[in-house]
């Protein structure tokens, strides 16, 4: 088992499980191939989004979330105080519709959102999110930032993915904002990765806080107070009440225009 203080080598990363904050270390030839995502797993070497599946016909069985944390014009931010991560998506430059992007990014938070609300076997059809993190200024090595559900205990359906409204040279074209849950999942194992891949993502190898998600939309989030703080470490929440099946008018709600 990998050490969260340690990095794991290159050669290693195909049998690595998932470590919480462990780095995974890139190639060096310096060439596309030293991406260690594409080695620790098969969802490609370029881009934010990378996954297993095709995102136009609903079959993403894993999602990579990448973030270099380098744009401030999209600051992908994670606050490790409440454990939500909010990440923009890919339609980042004037010229196409939301949707409309080269890697389609946005239909998959499209998707994954409108399913997180719905019922327990709408959930089972969003992928498990992985997010990653640049480990350094050079280089590709990565760190494991955590295991992502779509929402948050604390948003509602028109907070939790919301497209809004950006310009660059006079011209305006719109963007999601996405939050995140990160859940109290220390370690993604080996096995667990080869199950959702092989379409059986809530197997035995299933950690209970992504089990609990997909069949109750409960959230237990990762919570890291700074040292001295005396909050536990971690919260189990579900909103009470709230119906599984929102209407059209909330659907739409979502898609609402951020303005400022």
């Amino acid at each position: 088992m990998t050490s969260a203080r340690s990095s794991v080598p290159f050669g290693a990363l195909t049998v690595a499980d998932l470590v919480l904050d462990a780095v995974y270390e890139g190639g060096v030839s310096g060439t596309a191939a030293d991406d260690p995502l594409q080695r620790l797993l098969p969802v490609g070497n370029q881009g934010g989004f990378r996954y297993r599946g095709s995102p136009t016909r609903g079959g993403i069985r894993l999602a990579v979330l990448y973030t270099s944390g380098d744009n401030p014009d999209w600051p992908d931010v994670l606050d490790v105080k409440t454990g939500v991560f909010t990440y923009f998506g890919d339609n980042r430059s004037p010229g196409s519709p939301l949707h409309d992007t080269p890697r389609r990014g946005n239909i998959i938070l499209r998707d994954a959102f409108d399913a997180a609300h719905g019922d327990d076997r709408a959930r089972l059809s969003v992928p498990p999110f992985l997010l990653f993190a640049k480990a350094g200024p050079k280089g590709r090595s990565v760190r494991f930032r955590g295991l992502l559900a779509p929402g948050a205990a604390s948003m509602s359906s028109d907070d939790d993915l919301q497209a809004i409204w950006r310009s660059s040279g006079g011209q305006r074209f719109q963007n999601y904002r996405a939050h995140f849950t990160v859940l109290d999942v220390p370690v993604v194992s080996r096995a667990w990765l080869n199950d959702i891949l092989g379409g059986q993502p809530l197997s035995q190898h299933c950690p209970p806080q992504w089990a609990e998600w997909v069949r109750g939309r409960a959230y237990s989030a990762l919570i890291a107070p700074a040292t001295g703080s005396s909050q536990p470490g971690r919260a189990a929440t579900r909103r009470p009440g709230r119906p599984e099946h929102p209407g059209r008018h909330q659907r739409s709600l979502r898609r609402q225009v951020d303005r400022f």
